[in-house]
């Protein structure tokens, strides 16, 4: 399963809550960011249940017509290759798939009309926010799944490599005060696996930080270790500079990709 660009397509509020082990009445009060977004109801749905929350995804500069034809073309491309892909179970069901993601753009649409100050065009690795803007960040469906197919992800090469992995969640890291969440933090194959990419940022996390791999009980077709990446900070200082990093490259070398948007 090879694709050569992030398809945008999104997925259920009530599904990305299973992606991410995520309880809404545990965060009452917090500041969210739903980074990418991309055309899913994740924003509509915790909007729903009182909690302050923030989209962000460079396609967010398009207009609604836009959105919904990038969508539509997205996910029937996506959907036929995953029709003939042997990293999917064969009786995963691709037409509930397919409508579920239709459900979830229409929910998207509806609430962006509505909270169009709430979707902000933006991108990793530099979001506009300041050092611990949000208490908690989820992110889904862009680390690890868009990392080159060589490293277990869907991208040709060279994908999203590694470099431009740490630059990503150091920027997810600064902008949040207590948590965020990452999900698959998994290979995108039937027997999936721990991403490569994951356990090394895992150990290269800095000192004020800690995390663990989660299961969950989200479904998207594969078998084996489909775990989530949840990390917490630490009484200690947050990361405020890529110096903060404990990784051996030079933040001066890393790759700064075109802007790229999730397929939540």
């Amino acid at each position: 399963m090879q694709f050569t660009q992030v398809v945008f397509y999104g997925r259920l509020g009530s599904q990305a809550l299973a992606m991410f082990n995520f309880d809404p009445a545990q965060w009452r009060g917090a500041r969210i960011l739903d980074c990418p977004g991309g055309p899913g109801s994740l924003s509509a749905l915790l909007r729903t249940e009182g909690l302050d929350v923030t989209a962000v995804d460079p396609l967010y500069a398009l207009s609604e017509a836009e959105l919904e034809q990038r969508t539509r073309a997205d996910l029937e491309s996506a959907m036929a290759t995953l029709a003939t892909s042997s990293a999917i179970r064969p009786d995963f069901n691709l037409d509930a798939c397919r409508q579920e993601h239709l459900e979830a753009l229409a929910a998207f649409l509806a609430d962006r009309r509505a909270h169009c100050e709430r979707y902000l065009a933006a991108s990793l690795p530099n979001l506009p926010f300041a050092d611990q803007s949000f208490d908690l960040v989820l992110s889904g469906h862009l680390l690890f799944s868009y990392a080159p197919c060589s490293a277990g992800g869907l991208m040709e090469e060279p994908g999203l490599d590694l470099d431009w992995h740490r630059s990503a969640l150091h920027e997810l890291l600064r902008v949040s005060r207590r948590a965020v969440h990452l999900y698959p933090a998994h290979t995108m194959e039937l027997q999936a696996r721990r991403h490569p990419y994951a356990e090394a940022l895992l150990a290269e996390l800095p000192t004020s930080w800690h995390g663990r791999f989660a299961t969950t009980s989200y479904d998207q077709g594969h078998e084996g270790l489909t775990d989530a990446l949840e990390l917490e900070c630490q009484l200690g200082p947050l990361p405020t500079s890529s110096a903060n990093l404990r990784t051996s490259a030079d933040p001066e070398n890393r790759h700064d990709p075109t802007p790229l948007v999730d397929e939540r």
